[in-house]
């Protein structure tokens, strides 16, 4: 019996030297760096006196002062980069007259991120604008090129960080009418960018010291997306069903910066890849009403998205003033694997060529990212 507990402890230790190891919350992270990266600090620089400080701040100083600064925005940065960017629906859509079409659109949202453990809480608005040309060489088929500008404005909570975020790139769109009830479309893009980051630096140790200041900086990025979906259609009378189904992908880099300011405390962020894909399934009822302008559909669509990417990942960073460069390791968290999606609209077709389209939508049963987001455009057939 003794024998047979002596090798399950052997076991139970093999398993921990080679089972991976998750990495450390960013505070905490931090905190137990301290002695060791302020080595690397130059006497007579402001890490050196920020070292100094904690060092004789008194007790819960290496806490504070790793909760003051704010590491846990850093992952924010990318979480909002994994929104959902493809093209709206009614800019999918295939069922045209053929020839030549040009279209607009413009939405506006709000994001809320609660909970996690590694990632601060934000709230954010976005907003975004897009145009293009459609070409359906026959109603069975379109070919298109949008262009789009979005942009993204994250306000941490607890903190006067901030991110922004601006985007402008183009997107290839097609789509086939399998048949008069099934049809296919598709979309790929790439949209470059640019990063507007403000980290805030607050804490005061039990010494009395106080250190309240911001480090910023600026970084370029990029974003490629593409998309696949298929939409089924059945009409009865005045009402139609629709059944559609995707996946999305969408991989976003933000490169390599480093701070400005923050009293000693400036850090070195490395470059970074951000990867999401998304399997959607949708279904929405429709009913057309006649009109003496034309037609409109009011329309209900209620959703589920799965999450197969983005989950947890090691971040290191270090500070700008550090000789020695000791990265200071912390786990992102893991994003939202499963959430719900619904949907309010209408679609009106005008005499003339011309339709527009309006949807508000909501997400819901999220763990961390909440976001609601109202969208509308314009569309006219051209000679």
């Amino acid at each position: 019996m003794r024998m047979r507990a002596w090798w399950l402890a052997i076991g139970l230790c093999g398993f921990a030297l080679v089972s991976p190891v998750r990495a450390q919350a960013p505070d905490d992270a931090l905190a137990n760096l301290w002695t060791t990266l302020c080595l690397g600090a130059a006497p007579g620089s402001d890490l050196a006196l920020r070292c100094a400080e904690i060092a004789n701040g008194g007790p819960g100083s290496r806490d504070s002062s790793a909760a003051g600064n704010f590491l846990g925005e850093i992952p924010g940065q990318g979480r909002a980069a994994t929104r959902d960017g493809s093209p709206d629906q009614a800019e999918l859509r295939t069922e045209l007259g053929a020839g030549w079409s040009a279209f607009a659109s413009a939405d506006t949202g709000r994001l809320k991120r609660r909970g996690g453990i590694n990632e601060s809480p934000f709230d954010g608005d976005t907003w975004a604008l897009s145009a293009g040309l459609d070409w359906a060489p026959r109603a069975d088929w379109r070919f298109g090129l949008m262009l789009n500008h979005a942009r993204e404005d994250l306000d941490f909570l607890g903190s006067d960080g901030r991110t922004r975020t601006r985007y402008t790139g183009a997107m290839l769109l097609g789509g086939w009418m399998a048949s008069d009830s099934v049809s296919i479309d598709a979309y790929a893009g790439r949209l470059d960018g640019d990063y507007d980051l403000r980290r805030s630096i607050d804490y005061t140790l039990l010494s009395g010291v106080s250190v309240q200041a911001l480090a910023t900086a600026d970084a370029s990025a990029s974003r490629n997306l593409a998309g696949l979906g298929a939409t089924w259609s059945h009409a009865v009378q005045a009402w139609e069903w629709q059944l559609s189904s995707g996946l999305d992908w969408q991989r976003t880099r933000i490169d390599a910066y480093t701070e400005t300011g923050g009293a000693g405390l400036a850090l070195v962020v490395p470059g970074r890849t951000i990867s999401s894909r998304r399997g959607r399934l949708d279904i929405g009822l429709a009913r057309t009403v006649s009109a003496g302008w034309g037609i409109w559909q009011p329309q209900a669509r209620l959703g589920w998205r799965h999450e197969f990417a983005n989950g947890a990942r090691p971040l290191a960073v270090s500070f700008a003033a550090d000789a020695t460069g000791t990265p200071v390791v912390f786990d992102t968290d893991d994003a939202d694997r499963n959430w719900g999606e619904a949907g309010l609209g209408a679609v009106f077709v005008f005499t003339g060529g011309h339709s527009a389209f309006i949807e508000w939508r909501t997400r819901f049963g999220h763990a961390f990212l909440d976001e609601q987001l109202l969208a509308l455009g314009w569309r006219i057939e051209l000679p």
